[in-house]
């Protein structure tokens, strides 16, 4: 039996697939349990409670809640996060469908409102080097496909 090596080229057309099925399975539980302990102000590994966040959106196509924790920065009146995904990332396409692109999301145990927008001059590779969380940057790198930096801006 000959085995059949896959042309590169089709590979990268499934990659986003293959990252999305795998972050699923993974995710499902432990998103859980992460989403608790992170709003209720407690570290959950790899994030440090001030390190993380727990962003609340509404499905734009089912109108279902969706809580999603995420690493961040976070810098003056305003957090930064990277999109793994970049546009194609759910929670952010429904941050952005919301009216205003408003958001809820709870920060180190408190609940905030805010703005969220893409910054597309950001380095994604930057701000993971300046979040300094090395379990998280690498997790990103490995299924970050098309990333993109995010900005919250708080209490907008």
């Amino acid at each position: 039996m000959k085995l059949q090596v896959m042309d590169g080229s089709k590979f990268d057309d499934l990659r986003p697939q293959i990252q999305r099925g795998v972050q699923w399975a993974a995710g499902r539980s432990l998103n859980h349990a992460a989403v608790a302990a992170l709003r209720l102000g407690l570290p959950f590994p790899p994030y440090p409670a001030d390190g993380a966040l727990v962003m609340e959106t509404v499905g734009r196509k089912t109108g279902k809640r969706r809580l999603v924790p995420m690493g961040c920065l976070k810098d003056a009146d305003r957090l930064l996060v990277v999109a793994e995904h970049g546009r194609r990332s759910d929670w952010l396409r429904n941050a952005l469908a919301a009216p205003g692109s408003k958001v809820r999301l709870w920060l180190a145990g408190r609940p905030y409102t805010g703005r969220v927008h893409v910054l597309d001059d950001e380095d994604p590779q930057d701000l993971l080097a300046r979040i300094g969380n090395k379990v998280h940057t690498a997790t990103i790198r490995t299924m970050a496909y098309e990333p993109c930096v995010v900005a919250i801006e708080l209490g907008a």
